[in-house]
């Protein structure tokens, strides 16, 4: 697999004017590295990152062509003259690396993201869209034809600034889509027409920036799409194919879906959308061989691997080079897309570079370019970026601000995803390290998580990266190995990473006679009989996973949350797939309670809102899955035998994979001392 050759996906692409030098594209998504509706510096450097790695096109994330088209506060203003300096910015950065540029120019129509006091929200007709809860009123006819108009200024300005294509959306019922789909236009104008504004907007774009690509993007899964794509041929240079739609919730998740949504989801939607033109498919595909076959059996003339390319920007170099097995796969957490949504720039769980470009670069000691490569730490940056978080320091360490990876011996202790990181990292970096783990395999919390089939693909995906990444940077994993003060010490570390993890928090109302097992237990393989109640504490996945894996044991499961809702700390995108699954396979839920007490097999819950309104559950055993608290009694052990450490993850606060491997990247980028330099801290 490492040498194979994937000639589809590496050839070239005519695309109208344009050749893109292969077929791996970083396509349209927002990254919120925007500051008064104009890309930042960090916006460049994301950009560069990728053109550096290879890719063939990026398409910039979506600009307005109006204010009235602005999505969130971070959007880009295509309508700003200043714009043009952006873009040419942007285009000086990845032009020399090969990558052509394109923009996609946007309006949002009825789907706004924004707090009060909020814009008046315009729209086809007076539609309301049900998940950002927008209420339209109808575009007037002048109206419609002034936004044509500013779709070609839009065009204007990114021809004068040099860009290689512009790309429209009609993708994800934005208001294009909204103008064509039936079910949102009931207009008696011209523009009742579904072909006429999208028809209209594509020859504004074409008049002013002639020399330029054009293309459109649909949703290969919307019926209106499909309705329309014949109307649209001899207009367009390619056509970009997604799926989703933004107005529901159901329907929003495919946007960017996780697992265990099938990858390569839009493979089987693009015959209706064959206009004579190459078709660009995007949704999930994030393998790089299952992407050439996709371009090989025709589905498809290229690819976008967007969320691949945030989490390793060098994957076409890897490719072209034969370098598979050196890919680090994204394992579909939508940390990516959680931190847009959170209005937060874009960040990777897996690639903590992502994003942060200036202030965490890399040296791509593979051979590469590396900016934004998790395995390949700068050897001359200190990374000192104010927004991230400083390492927990034991009693005998301190954070070293010039950083010099390299002739160390690092000992980390735990092989959960901090653990990991930090052994990836330092291992990169030419450093000797030793990890100890006292289970029989790696991976942590991931791993327990992975026995459910919202996690499977991440654990295994994370797991497999890890031993790759290990493997390269010549790690010595020491597996059922416990560690102490006294182990630790025998091994003359010059940095020692605790990173070992979190354990169920175990308190609990007295249940009598009822059997209570923890989550984690369940997620082991253990699976109690008869009628089974769930106790989540604060809408977490655990608590989803537990119930879903009961479930398909054949139990009759009761799952109760003290959050407002199940899933309420979960992605949206998650959190809809996991209560479509929960629904259809019988799980009774209820929101706003907490366990209370038990008597003769009845377990009473009580509401967190009105705590003496009490509900009653007849049930055989209770799974507990009421948050966790540090695993870091080993660190209390160290600090009294004064044995030098820095921690990171959970160890530190329980929290999320994200911050886990951010931290354990940032470990190693301190420096241990004497024991006595630093005061012994509680």
């Amino acid at each position: 697999m490492g040498t194979r050759s994937l000639d589809h996906l590496l050839a070239p692409l005519e695309i109208g004017p344009v050749t893109l030098p292969c077929r791996i594209v970083s396509t349209s998504h927002q990254t919120t590295l925007v500051a008064d509706h104009l890309p930042t510096e960090d916006f460049v450097a994301y950009q560069e990152a990728r053109a550096v790695g290879g890719a063939g096109l990026i398409v910039m994330e979506a600009v307005a062509v109006a204010p009235s088209g602005l999505l969130t506060s971070h959007t880009l203003a295509g309508y700003f003259d200043s714009t043009a300096d952006g873009y040419r910015r942007i285009a000086a950065a990845v032009r020399p690396h090969g990558t052509k540029l394109f923009v996609q120019l946007f309006h949002g129509g009825r789907e706004v993201i924004s707090s009060a006091p909020r814009a008046e929200v315009v729209s086809a007709s007076a539609r309301p869209s049900q998940r950002f809860q927008t209420e339209p009123r109808a575009l007037r006819t002048a109206e419609v034809e002034e936004l044509v108009a500013s779709y070609g200024r839009c065009a204007g300005i990114a021809a004068a600034a040099g860009l290689d294509g512009i790309e429209v959306t009609g993708a994800h019922g934005y208001l294009l889509e909204q103008f064509f789909d039936p079910e949102c236009n009931d207009r008696d104008d011209r523009y009742g027409d579904p072909a006429a504004l999208v028809t209209e907007v594509l020859a504004a774009v074409r008049a002013a920036a002639p020399g330029l690509a054009l293309g459109v993007r649909l949703s290969a899964d919307s019926e209106a799409a499909r309705a329309i794509a014949p109307r649209l041929a001899g207009t367009v240079d390619y056509v970009h194919l997604a799926i989703g739609h933004s107005a529901t919730f159901v329907r929003s998740t495919g946007i960017a879906p996780p697992p265990p949504t099938p990858r390569n989801a839009v493979a089987g939607l693009t015959g209706p959308f064959k206009l004579g033109v190459p078709v660009l498919a995007t949704t999930r595909i994030v393998e790089p061989a299952e992407a050439d076959a996709l371009i090989a059996s025709g589905a498809a003339d290229a690819v976008g691997m967007t969320r691949a390319l945030i989490t390793d920007p060098d994957l076409p170099r890897k490719v072209r080079a034969g370098q598979l097995d050196s890919v680090v796969r994204c394992i579909g957490c939508n940390a990516c897309i959680a931190h847009y949504h959170a209005e937060t720039p874009i960040r990777c769980a897996q690639n903590p570079r992502a994003g942060r470009e200036l202030t965490l670069p890399g040296t791509g000691r593979d051979g590469g370019a590396g900016r934004g490569t998790l395995a390949a730490p700068d050897a001359g940056s200190a990374g000192r970026d104010p927004a991230l978080p400083a390492p927990a320091l034991g009693v005998e360490a301190r954070r070293d601000p010039t950083f010099r990876g390299g002739g160390r011996r690092v000992v980390v202790v735990g092989a959960g995803p901090a653990g990991l990181a930090a052994a990836a990292e330092a291992g990169a970096a030419g450093d000797e390290v030793i990890v100890l783990e006292r289970a029989e395999r790696i991976g942590g919390q991931t791993r327990l998580a992975g026995a459910a089939p919202g996690h499977e693909e991440l654990a295994r995906t994370l797991a497999a990266n890890y031993e790759m990444l290990l493997d390269r940077g010549g790690v010595e994993l020491r597996l059922g190995a416990e560690a102490d003060p006294a182990a630790i010490a025998a091994l003359s570390p010059d940095l020692v990473v605790l990173a070992t993890g979190a354990r169920p928090y175990a308190a609990a109302p007295d249940l009598g006679d009822v059997k209570v097992l923890q989550a984690w237990d369940v997620l082991a393989g253990a699976r109690p009989g008869g009628r089974v109640l769930v106790a989540d504490w604060g809408g977490e996945p655990t608590g989803l996973d537990t119930a879903e894996l009961l479930a398909a044991a054949g139990r009759e499961v009761t799952l109760i949350t003290a959050a407002p809702m199940p899933g309420f700390s979960v992605h949206q995108y998650a959190r809809h797939q996991y209560l479509a699954r929960l629904e259809r396979a019988g799980v009774r839920i209820a929101s706003g309670l907490e366990l209370d007490s038990a008597t003769g097999g009845e377990v009473r819950c009580r509401s967190i809102f009105a705590s003496e309104r009490k509900t009653t559950f007849a049930v055989d055993a209770v799974v507990l899955s009421l948050g966790r608290v540090p695993e870091d009694r080993l660190g209390a052990a160290l600090r009294s035998a004064g044995v030098p450490y820095v921690s990171a993850g959970d160890c530190r606060s329980p929290r999320g994979l994200e911050e886990a491997i951010l931290e354990g990247t940032l470990a190693v980028r301190s420096a241990a001392v004497s024991p006595s330099a630093l005061s012994p801290t509680p």
